[in-house]
Protein backbone atom coordinates (compact mmCIF):
# COMPACT_ATOMS: atom_id res chain seq x y z
CA UNK A 1 0.00 0.00 0.00
CA UNK A 2 1.23 3.37 -0.84
CA UNK A 3 2.50 5.83 1.95
CA UNK A 4 0.05 8.43 1.48
CA UNK A 5 -2.87 6.81 2.76
CA UNK A 6 -1.50 5.20 5.68
CA UNK A 7 1.09 2.19 6.54
CA UNK A 8 3.01 0.51 4.16
CA UNK A 9 4.42 -2.78 3.38
CA UNK A 10 7.72 -2.98 1.73
CA UNK A 11 10.68 -5.23 1.25
CA UNK A 12 13.47 -5.91 3.62
CA UNK A 13 16.17 -3.87 1.62
CA UNK A 14 13.42 -0.83 1.47
CA UNK A 15 12.72 -1.17 4.98
CA UNK A 16 16.68 -1.07 6.16
CA UNK A 17 16.81 2.12 4.00
CA UNK A 18 14.00 4.42 5.68
CA UNK A 19 15.61 2.67 8.84
CA UNK A 20 18.69 4.29 8.12
CA UNK A 21 17.83 7.59 7.07
CA UNK A 22 15.61 8.06 10.06
CA UNK A 23 18.55 6.81 12.19
CA UNK A 24 20.97 9.59 10.55
CA UNK A 25 18.32 12.54 10.48
CA UNK A 26 18.06 11.48 14.28
CA UNK A 27 21.73 11.60 15.01
CA UNK A 28 22.01 14.81 12.91
CA UNK A 29 19.25 16.31 14.65
CA UNK A 30 21.04 15.83 18.14
CA UNK A 31 24.25 17.20 16.59
CA UNK A 32 22.58 20.25 15.27
CA UNK A 33 21.01 20.60 18.84
CA UNK A 34 23.89 20.52 20.70
CA UNK A 35 25.78 22.95 17.95
CA UNK A 36 23.29 25.39 18.97
CA UNK A 37 23.35 25.46 22.59
CA UNK A 38 27.09 25.62 22.49
CA UNK A 39 27.23 28.27 19.65
CA UNK A 40 24.94 30.73 20.65
CA UNK A 41 25.68 33.15 23.63
CA UNK A 42 22.25 34.56 23.72
CA UNK A 43 19.47 32.08 23.02
CA UNK A 44 16.96 34.98 21.35
CA UNK A 45 16.55 36.39 17.87
CA UNK A 46 15.07 35.45 14.66
CA UNK A 47 18.25 33.50 13.51
CA UNK A 48 18.37 31.25 17.02
CA UNK A 49 14.35 30.32 17.04
CA UNK A 50 14.14 29.81 13.54
CA UNK A 51 17.39 27.37 13.64
CA UNK A 52 15.25 25.79 16.93
CA UNK A 53 12.04 25.75 15.05
CA UNK A 54 13.46 23.47 11.93
CA UNK A 55 15.76 21.33 14.04
CA UNK A 56 13.03 20.10 15.95
CA UNK A 57 10.38 19.76 13.15
CA UNK A 58 12.73 17.04 11.54
CA UNK A 59 12.88 15.01 14.65
CA UNK A 60 8.97 15.37 15.09
CA UNK A 61 8.64 15.29 10.96
CA UNK A 62 11.20 11.93 11.34
CA UNK A 63 9.19 10.08 14.11
CA UNK A 64 6.08 10.68 12.85
CA UNK A 65 6.68 8.96 9.29
CA UNK A 66 8.13 6.17 11.00
CA UNK A 67 5.53 5.40 13.34
CA UNK A 68 3.15 5.71 10.81
CA UNK A 69 4.48 3.76 8.02
CA UNK A 70 5.14 0.74 10.12
CA UNK A 71 1.56 1.06 12.03
CA UNK A 72 3.12 1.88 15.08
CA UNK A 73 0.76 4.53 16.05
CA UNK A 74 -2.64 5.53 14.90
CA UNK A 75 -2.85 7.00 11.13
CA UNK A 76 -4.37 10.50 11.94
CA UNK A 77 -2.82 11.69 14.63
CA UNK A 78 0.50 11.15 13.06
CA UNK A 79 -0.30 12.53 10.10
CA UNK A 80 -1.24 15.98 12.32
CA UNK A 81 2.00 14.97 13.89
CA UNK A 82 3.87 14.77 10.09
CA UNK A 83 2.69 18.22 9.02
CA UNK A 84 3.37 19.95 12.08
CA UNK A 85 6.80 18.43 11.57
CA UNK A 86 6.80 19.30 8.43
CA UNK A 87 5.97 23.21 8.38
CA UNK A 88 8.80 23.55 10.94
CA UNK A 89 11.52 21.77 9.09
CA UNK A 90 10.74 23.41 5.57
CA UNK A 91 9.58 26.74 6.37
CA UNK A 92 11.57 26.59 9.25
CA UNK A 93 14.98 25.97 6.80
CA UNK A 94 13.66 28.95 5.04
CA UNK A 95 13.15 31.32 7.47
CA UNK A 96 17.17 30.30 8.79
CA UNK A 97 18.27 32.09 5.34
CA UNK A 98 15.71 34.71 5.29
CA UNK A 99 17.43 36.17 8.76
CA UNK A 100 20.96 35.20 7.58
CA UNK A 101 20.42 37.44 4.66
CA UNK A 102 20.14 40.45 7.09
CA UNK A 103 23.93 40.14 7.46
CA UNK A 104 24.81 41.46 4.15
CA UNK A 105 22.17 42.87 2.12
CA UNK A 106 21.26 46.50 2.34
CA UNK A 107 18.35 46.77 0.77
CA UNK A 108 15.23 46.34 2.96
CA UNK A 109 13.13 46.27 -0.13
CA UNK A 110 14.49 43.13 -0.97
CA UNK A 111 14.26 41.67 1.98
CA UNK A 112 10.62 42.30 2.39
CA UNK A 113 9.97 40.90 -0.47
CA UNK A 114 12.11 37.68 0.16
CA UNK A 115 9.39 37.86 3.65
CA UNK A 116 6.90 37.76 1.10
CA UNK A 117 7.97 34.91 -1.01
CA UNK A 118 8.06 32.46 1.78
CA UNK A 119 4.61 33.84 3.51
CA UNK A 120 3.11 32.95 -0.29
CA UNK A 121 4.89 29.82 -0.29
CA UNK A 122 3.87 28.76 2.96
CA UNK A 123 -0.34 29.51 1.69
CA UNK A 124 0.67 28.55 -1.50
CA UNK A 125 2.38 24.99 -1.57
CA UNK A 126 1.80 24.00 2.36
CA UNK A 127 -1.72 24.58 2.95
CA UNK A 128 -3.25 22.87 -0.54
CA UNK A 129 -1.18 19.70 0.28
CA UNK A 130 -2.17 19.56 3.77
CA UNK A 131 -5.67 19.60 2.84
CA UNK A 132 -5.34 17.14 0.11
CA UNK A 133 -3.39 15.14 2.44
CA UNK A 134 -5.94 14.65 5.50
CA UNK A 135 -8.63 14.24 2.71
CA UNK A 136 -6.55 11.55 1.28
CA UNK A 137 -6.01 9.64 4.96
CA UNK A 138 -9.37 10.63 5.88
CA UNK A 139 -11.28 8.15 2.98
CA UNK A 140 -11.79 10.09 0.72
CA UNK A 141 -9.98 8.28 -2.52
CA UNK A 142 -10.39 11.19 -4.93
CA UNK A 143 -7.86 13.39 -3.00
CA UNK A 144 -5.25 11.01 -3.45
CA UNK A 145 -4.36 11.92 -7.26
CA UNK A 146 -4.17 15.04 -6.61
CA UNK A 147 -1.93 14.95 -3.74
CA UNK A 148 0.14 12.84 -5.67
CA UNK A 149 0.42 15.57 -8.12
CA UNK A 150 0.63 18.32 -5.82
CA UNK A 151 2.97 16.81 -3.41
CA UNK A 152 5.75 17.25 -6.94
CA UNK A 153 4.68 20.91 -7.24
CA UNK A 154 5.25 21.83 -3.91
CA UNK A 155 8.70 19.97 -4.07
CA UNK A 156 9.86 21.93 -6.19
CA UNK A 157 8.70 24.62 -5.44
CA UNK A 158 10.14 24.96 -2.33
CA UNK A 159 13.40 23.70 -4.02
CA UNK A 160 13.26 27.11 -6.14
CA UNK A 161 12.56 29.55 -3.12
CA UNK A 162 15.42 27.86 -1.13
CA UNK A 163 17.65 28.27 -4.11
CA UNK A 164 16.53 31.94 -4.56
CA UNK A 165 17.39 32.98 -1.10
CA UNK A 166 20.83 30.96 -1.44
CA UNK A 167 21.44 32.75 -5.01
CA UNK A 168 20.88 36.25 -2.77
CA UNK A 169 22.88 35.86 -0.02
CA UNK A 170 25.75 34.69 -2.36
CA UNK A 171 25.47 37.65 -4.63
CA UNK A 172 25.11 40.56 -1.90
CA UNK A 173 27.62 38.37 0.34
CA UNK A 174 30.03 39.03 -2.62
CA UNK A 175 29.56 42.78 -2.74
CA UNK A 176 29.43 43.43 0.90
CA UNK A 177 32.14 41.69 1.98
CA UNK A 178 34.40 42.50 -1.00
CA UNK A 179 37.02 44.52 0.83
CA UNK A 180 37.63 42.11 3.46
CA UNK A 181 37.45 39.25 0.96
CA UNK A 182 40.11 41.45 -1.47
CA UNK A 183 42.46 42.05 2.03
CA UNK A 184 42.61 38.51 3.00
CA UNK A 185 43.47 37.54 -0.28
CA UNK A 186 43.53 33.58 -0.71
CA UNK A 187 41.69 33.06 2.73
CA UNK A 188 39.06 35.28 1.18
CA UNK A 189 38.74 34.03 -2.04
CA UNK A 190 38.69 30.35 -0.14
CA UNK A 191 35.38 31.85 1.95
CA UNK A 192 33.96 32.46 -0.82
CA UNK A 193 34.58 29.52 -3.28
CA UNK A 194 33.43 27.45 0.05
CA UNK A 195 30.25 29.33 0.04
CA UNK A 196 29.25 28.90 -3.44
CA UNK A 197 30.41 25.03 -3.04
CA UNK A 198 28.20 24.78 -0.32
CA UNK A 199 25.27 25.62 -2.22
CA UNK A 200 26.00 23.92 -4.62
CA UNK A 201 25.53 21.03 -2.85
CA UNK A 202 22.12 22.29 -1.41
CA UNK A 203 21.13 21.94 -5.11
CA UNK A 204 22.23 18.93 -5.71
CA UNK A 205 20.53 17.28 -2.62
CA UNK A 206 17.30 19.19 -3.55
CA UNK A 207 17.90 17.61 -6.87
CA UNK A 208 18.01 14.51 -5.48
CA UNK A 209 15.09 15.05 -3.42
CA UNK A 210 12.99 15.46 -6.70
CA UNK A 211 14.31 12.23 -8.05
CA UNK A 212 13.19 10.25 -5.37
CA UNK A 213 10.00 11.43 -5.97
CA UNK A 214 9.30 11.90 -9.44
CA UNK A 215 10.54 8.11 -9.87
CA UNK A 216 7.58 7.18 -7.32
CA UNK A 217 9.25 6.44 -4.35
CA UNK A 218 7.16 8.31 -2.21
CA UNK A 219 8.29 5.72 1.15
CA UNK A 220 11.58 6.82 0.47
CA UNK A 221 11.57 10.86 -0.49
CA UNK A 222 9.48 10.76 3.03
CA UNK A 223 12.17 9.48 5.21
CA UNK A 224 15.36 10.91 2.51
CA UNK A 225 13.94 14.37 3.23
CA UNK A 226 14.78 14.74 6.86
CA UNK A 227 18.52 13.59 5.89
CA UNK A 228 18.39 16.73 3.17
CA UNK A 229 17.15 18.87 5.66
CA UNK A 230 19.24 18.11 8.45
CA UNK A 231 22.35 18.17 6.34
CA UNK A 232 21.32 21.35 5.35
CA UNK A 233 21.29 23.07 8.65
CA UNK A 234 24.79 21.40 9.42
CA UNK A 235 26.01 23.65 6.87
CA UNK A 236 24.44 26.59 7.70
CA UNK A 237 26.99 26.54 10.89
CA UNK A 238 29.60 25.88 8.50
CA UNK A 239 28.97 28.82 6.49
CA UNK A 240 28.24 31.26 9.28
CA UNK A 241 31.73 30.36 10.83
CA UNK A 242 33.52 31.30 8.06
CA UNK A 243 32.52 33.84 7.57
CA UNK A 244 32.72 35.21 11.58
CA UNK A 245 36.27 33.82 11.41
CA UNK A 246 37.20 35.99 8.27
CA UNK A 247 35.93 38.62 9.83
CA UNK A 248 36.91 38.92 13.10
CA UNK A 249 40.31 38.05 11.94
CA UNK A 250 39.99 41.42 10.26
CA UNK A 251 41.68 43.91 12.20
CA UNK A 252 42.05 47.00 9.54
CA UNK A 253 39.63 49.75 8.91
CA UNK A 254 37.66 49.83 5.42
CA UNK A 255 35.36 52.29 3.80
CA UNK A 256 32.16 52.21 6.09
CA UNK A 257 29.26 51.21 4.11
CA UNK A 258 25.98 53.18 3.69
CA UNK A 259 23.69 52.62 7.03
CA UNK A 260 20.98 49.94 7.08
CA UNK A 261 17.98 50.46 8.51
CA UNK A 262 14.55 48.09 8.00
CA UNK A 263 11.67 48.58 9.69
CA UNK A 264 9.23 45.98 10.59
CA UNK A 265 11.47 43.49 9.04
CA UNK A 266 12.78 41.86 12.69
CA UNK A 267 11.79 41.93 16.14
CA UNK A 268 14.55 43.79 18.20
CA UNK A 269 14.76 42.35 21.90
CA UNK A 270 13.68 44.68 23.75
CA UNK A 271 10.02 44.46 22.08
CA UNK A 272 10.55 47.12 19.73
CA UNK A 273 10.02 46.59 15.73
CA UNK A 274 13.31 47.63 13.77
CA UNK A 275 16.68 46.65 12.56
CA UNK A 276 19.01 49.20 12.44
CA UNK A 277 23.27 49.04 11.13
CA UNK A 278 25.05 52.28 11.66
CA UNK A 279 28.72 52.32 10.88
CA UNK A 280 30.85 55.28 11.51
CA UNK A 281 34.40 55.85 9.50
CA UNK A 282 35.53 53.53 12.39
CA UNK A 283 33.74 51.15 11.77
CA UNK A 284 36.10 48.10 10.21
CA UNK A 285 33.00 46.37 7.94
CA UNK A 286 29.34 45.17 7.71
CA UNK A 287 29.97 41.81 9.76
CA UNK A 288 31.64 42.68 13.25
CA UNK A 289 28.70 45.16 13.68
CA UNK A 290 26.54 41.99 13.62
CA UNK A 291 28.38 39.47 14.74
CA UNK A 292 31.25 38.75 17.60
CA UNK A 293 32.82 35.69 18.68
CA UNK A 294 33.33 35.26 22.30
CA UNK A 295 37.21 34.23 22.60
CA UNK A 296 36.63 31.65 25.67
CA UNK A 297 34.20 29.25 23.11
CA UNK A 298 35.82 26.70 21.16
CA UNK A 299 33.43 26.56 18.99
CA UNK A 300 33.08 30.49 18.68
CA UNK A 301 29.68 32.17 20.47
CA UNK A 302 28.07 34.08 17.82
CA UNK A 303 26.13 37.01 18.78
CA UNK A 304 24.24 39.69 16.36
CA UNK A 305 24.39 42.91 17.38
CA UNK A 306 22.47 46.08 16.34
CA UNK A 307 21.47 49.07 18.47
CA UNK A 308 19.50 46.74 20.38
CA UNK A 309 20.51 42.95 19.92
CA UNK A 310 18.64 41.44 16.74
CA UNK A 311 19.84 38.22 15.16
CA UNK A 312 21.21 34.93 16.08
CA UNK A 313 20.62 34.37 19.54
Amino acid sequence: MAGETGAISVSRPIAMVMAAFFGIACYNVLEILVSIFMTFKRHRGLYFWSMLVATLGILVHSIAVVLRFFGLAPNFPMCVLIVIGWYAMVTGQAVVLYSRLHLVVSDCARIRWVLYMIITSFCVLHVPVTILFFGSNLGLSNFVEPFNIYERIQLAGFSVQEIIISGLYIWEASRALKPIFDRNGRAGRNVMVHLILVNVLVIVLDASLLATEYTNNFEIQTTYKTVVYSVKLKMEFTVLNNLINLVTHNNSPIEPSPSITCHGSEPADNGGNQMSVKESPTTRSPLPTLLSESPSSASGAITAKTDTTVVGG
